[in-house]
């Protein structure tokens, strides 16, 4: 399994689409870079039955920096979250837009600690190839 002291680069993380296939993510390009996105349909429910439904983003992003990424993250219409999770370590940053009336992104790393990005890490971790399978 992969480890942050290692010295591998983030360009340089294999992942293993099918796996992450199976937690329903699918290869999208956000700029010049291939990540893996998930849509979820959340439903808000209540006493009389259902409210509303809103989306929630999910993007594993292998081979990108924070500095690459922050520019790119915007509010997406009928979106309420969008979650975004980097290799390597750091402390998330939560962004809201537009008093958070437009949404929330919260953007974390695979080595963090806070419990709102868990199910990504997991995910992130099981689809994590392991160096020498990429060549030869």
């Amino acid at each position: 399994m992969y480890e942050s002291g290692e010295g591998m680069k983030n360009s340089e993380l294999l992942l293993d689409e099918e796996v992450l296939k199976k937690f329903y993510y699918e290869p999208h390009n956000l700029g010049n870079h291939r990540i893996y996105r998930r849509v979820l349909i959340m439903e808000k429910g209540g006493l009389l039955g259902r409210i509303a439904d809103y989306k929630l983003l999910d993007f594993i992003v292998p081979g990108m920096t924070l500095e690459e990424l922050l520019p790119l993250v915007k509010p997406i219409s009928d979106v309420m979250m969008q979650r975004f999770l980097l290799p390597g370590e750091g402390k998330m940053i939560k962004k809201s837009f537009g008093w958070g009336l437009k949404g929330w992104a919260y953007i974390g790393f695979l080595e963090g600690e806070e419990k709102v990005l868990d199910d990504l890490r997991e995910e992130f971790r099981r689809a994590l190839k392991p160096y020498s399978e990429g060549f030869g």
